[in-house]
């Protein structure tokens, strides 16, 4: 499994103590002005992408549509996880976020920065030991499940109080089923660009065009990070890697970026062995359970990890260095 074998709620945990989630963070930064919508249009238009004014955040409109969900058994790096293949209706469009929410939005709303993040959750450690990408720009990390809920519903409150959320829609993660059908873009391979081919774990030179991962996280990176000179059968051996700013790399035909690498993303499901099967219509995940879903890989992760089907999970109150998550404003 690599470097992180995300057992259930588990990683790192031989070096750092894990904490719990802290004090609630602090109030919305942005004064509500009743006068004037913080979004753009003022009411999400289907097919339009939406854009939060005041953080920059832009979501791109994701068409209702079908798709297979999983990966065939012989997709290199195929697990049982990714089985049984499950056609999926995605019964009515939604949008997601352009690219994961960054450092800089998530301190406009949450009134905290990364060093904060990190003393929350490792208060015994140094945190510019732990920091690594500080840039306003940069994918937000050190972000549980539940931080981010917390995010989407200071948002919702806002967007509510101007009234400009459509009837039946909310700030939210996006369920398992939609990121991956977002993530797809119409397409069937491994990633949107087509199948990954390896030449060792750390090396699918492929990924070089769509996404941050551990054989290239390294490569023009700049400031402090981890030493990545003993991690195995890299593209492009040594030097110090960490969490990448956003939008680097190229996006999907629905004009997504880091779907794949830079950041895990949170999604709303709770964890499951396995995929429904059959044909399925808005699947939302088991009713209950311990950990939430994971998606997309990261700059830390082997190549086989950042495919489109590739399902992880951990602790919903665990914030680590390469888990983050990408806004959607969805039908619940």
């Amino acid at each position: 499994m690599g470097r992180h074998s995300f057992l259930p709620g588990l990683w790192l945990t031989a070096v750092w103590l894990l904490a719990g989630c802290g004090p609630e963070p602090a109030a919305l930064k942005i004064k509500l002005d009743p006068a004037r919508s913080h979004f753009s249009p003022a009411m999400p238009l289907s097919g339009q992408p939406l854009v939060i004014k005041d953080l920059d955040l832009a979501l791109q409109p994701i068409p209702a549509g079908k798709f297979l969900m999983g990966s065939p058994a012989g997709e290199a790096g195929h697990t049982a996880l990714e089985s049984p293949q499950t056609q999926v209706t995605i019964s009515k469009s939604f949008w997601l976020g352009r690219t994961p929410v960054t450092e800089a939005q998530w301190q406009a709303v949450m009134g905290t920065d990364l060093t904060g993040q990190v003393k929350r959750y490792f208060p015994n450690n140094e945190p510019a030991r732990l920091l690594a990408g500080t840039q306003d720009d940069v994918a937000m990390y050190y972000v549980s499940w539940d931080d981010a809920v917390a995010f989407c519903t200071k948002l919702n409150k806002r967007a509510r109080a101007e009234g400009s959320l459509p009837a039946g829609y909310e700030f939210t993660l996006p369920t398992e089923a939609e990121w991956e059908y977002a993530c797809r873009a119409g397409t069937t391979t491994a990633t949107y660009a087509g199948p990954i081919f390896y030449d060792g774990s750390n090396n699918a030179p492929m990924l070089d065009s769509i996404a941050w991962y551990a054989g290239n996280s390294s490569i023009g990176y700049e400031g402090t990070g981890w030493d990545t000179s003993g991690w195995a059968n890299k593209q492009y051996p040594g030097g110090q890697a960490g969490t990448r700013r956003v939008g680097q790399k190229q996006a999907n035909a629905w004009g997504l970026q880091d779907t794949l690498g830079n950041v895990y993303e949170w999604c709303l499901d709770f964890s499951s062995p396995a995929l429904p099967g059959g044909s399925v219509v808005d699947p939302t995940g088991p009713a209950a359970g311990l950990d939430r879903i994971i998606r997309g890989g990261s700059w830390h992760s082997d190549a086989v990890y950042c495919r489109a089907a590739c399902r992880k999970w951990n602790g919903p109150s665990n914030g680590l260095p390469f888990i983050g998550f990408r806004l959607a404003l969805a039908p619940r």
